[in-house]
């Protein structure tokens, strides 16, 4: 995720967004494709909002989330979340910052992966201006422990990484991870979003800097007080907006030799895709990468996702389609619900993109009713015929990391018996909803997502409500990953592959 919120955020399945913006950068719409970027802005500004307006804003936010999507309270109970939006309509006028975390909160209470609000740029950008700065750490929890993953600006020493974080300001971790909790929903994949959340959510709660910070050391067990300034670069918070000069291939995905006879495809990520320039390495590297893989008659490939905590799913089948030698899908059905939002969206598009957008379960959308759920069912298809096809064994590493388009990718490998998959259960399972549209409040103008479909697990079994579950399990802490010393799950293939 490059740890940062936003690009999490980005990191999710947008079936139709992502779409869009390829076709809309290849054919040259950029009207279009700035107003969709647009589109996924929050434009809360730090002013005080009545009481009226943001009771407009919460219902406005509650009834696109039970007419967009098919199965709004899969995971909430909708008196709960009721009862949540009266209580924050009555706690009168109010700034944006504060209404900011109160959206944020009544999007975790779904408890959906793909419902949540973009952060509020504009404010972001305020504060940069004032001299607000951000904490520099982010951190990953492994076993009960809050430990340092990465440093912003050298605040600390590379050393440090792998420490134990105890306090920050005189608060325990455990009290702030309580605070901040309620504001990310629970799917999952919350203690991750934290982690590689924290300089944002920080600041989000008012945890403003100089910081104090209880470092323990994680070898010696001596524990040290640091003072840290924090950093004042807004782009380390904010990956919305294009960064096409900011952003390279290597960042999300990597394509390796580790010797003569084992291949390595590093994704740490497949949120790239509405980036052009990485998008077109990506294909170019891919096919060159295969090709030496056939020239030099390389017959193990390892594919590690992790870390990857999704994206589009445009790479997760490029890859499919070198490594698959029989019928396969990522998704074995789904059901979509009809709304006059989406229907909206889909209209907007420019006429070669709705054209190729309304294909599918999609192609008689305007003529269902509103409210109407379509389903689908797919069944597995060969997959189609491409230059230097992989012809050896595959073997994919996954996580309780693995998300979204990754999670989809090592279900299909899992569901289709297309490689053997090594490490942790996954921590979200294949039946999810997703498929986002974005939208936008009217008055505070908090931009937001809601999931359109529900797609089921590859193979087709909506009653199999199981993780991505690997043939070896391997435990693997997260720093091991980071660090790539000691991969015990790494060395198990390494070494299988040797012993055959």
């Amino acid at each position: 995720m490059n740890c940062q919120y936003i690009k999490y955020m980005k990191n999710q399945v947008f079936v139709i967004t992502v779409l869009a913006s390829m076709l809309l950068y290849s054919c040259g719409i950029k009207k279009y494709s700035t107003s969709m970027e647009q589109m996924m802005i929050t434009e809360t500004k730090d002013i005080v909002y009545t009481q009226k307006e943001i009771a407009e804003d919460i219902d406005y936010f509650i009834k696109s989330v039970e007419e967009v999507s098919p199965f709004p309270y899969m995971n909430a109970d909708s008196l709960s979340i009721q009862v949540l939006a009266n209580v924050l309509k009555e706690k009168g006028d109010r700034k944006g910052n504060e209404l900011y975390l109160d959206f944020m909160r009544l999007s975790a209470a779904y408890n959906v992966g793909h419902i949540y609000t973009f952060p509020p740029e504009a404010m972001l950008d305020e504060a940069i201006k004032n001299g607000d700065r951000f904490f520099p750490l982010f951190i990953k929890k492994n076993q009960e422990k809050w430990e340092i993953m990465g440093i912003i600006d050298s605040a600390l020493t590379e050393n440090n990484i792998g420490n134990e974080v105890l306090k920050i300001n005189g608060k325990e971790m455990s009290e702030i991870i309580e605070t901040i909790q309620p504001l990310l929903a629970n799917d999952g994949n919350s203690e991750e979003m934290i982690g590689a959340s924290l300089p944002f959510l920080m600041w989000a709660v008012n945890m403003n800097h100089p910081y104090t910070v209880e470092i323990k050391n994680n070898k010696s067990g001596s524990i040290e007080v640091v003072e840290l300034q924090g950093t004042n670069d807004l782009d380390k918070y904010r990956t919305q907006k294009p960064r096409d000069t900011q952003q390279k291939m290597d960042d999300f995905i990597t394509f390796e030799l580790l010797d003569k006879n084992i291949g390595l495809i590093d994704a740490k990520s497949f949120g790239f895709i509405q980036n052009k320039k990485i998008t077109k390495t990506f294909d170019k590297e891919l096919e060159s990468y295969f090709a030496a893989l056939k020239e030099k008659g390389v017959s193990n490939l390892i594919i590690d996702l992790r870390e990857n905590g999704g994206g589009s799913s445009y790479p997760a089948e490029a890859i499919l389609q070198k490594i698959a030698h029989k019928p396969y899908q990522q998704t074995g059905g789904s059901t979509m619900r009809v709304s006059a939002q989406f229907r909206e969206f889909l209209d907007g598009l420019p006429w070669a993109i709705r054209m190729i957008a309304k294909k599918g379960s999609m192609k008689e959308y305007d003529k269902y009713p509103i409210g109407t759920n379509i389903k689908e069912e797919s069944k597995p298809s060969l997959p189609n015929k491409v230059k230097n096809k992989f012809s050896g064994q595959v073997y994919v590493l996954i996580g309780p990391n693995t998300h979204s388009a990754a999670m989809m990718i090592a279900n299909a490998i899992e569901d289709f018996d297309l490689g053997i998959l090594v490490g942790e259960p996954t921590k979200s399972i294949p039946r999810e909803l997703s498929n986002a549209l974005p939208l936008k409040t009217p008055h505070a103008k908090i931009a937001f997502v809601v999931p359109a479909t529900l797609f089921t697990r590859a193979n087709g079994d909506a009653n199999n409500f199981e993780p991505v579950k690997p043939h070896v399990m391997i435990n693997t802490s997260t720093e091991v990953i980071d660090q790539k010393a000691s991969d015990p799950a790494m060395q198990y293939i390494i070494e299988k592959i040797k012993n055959n």
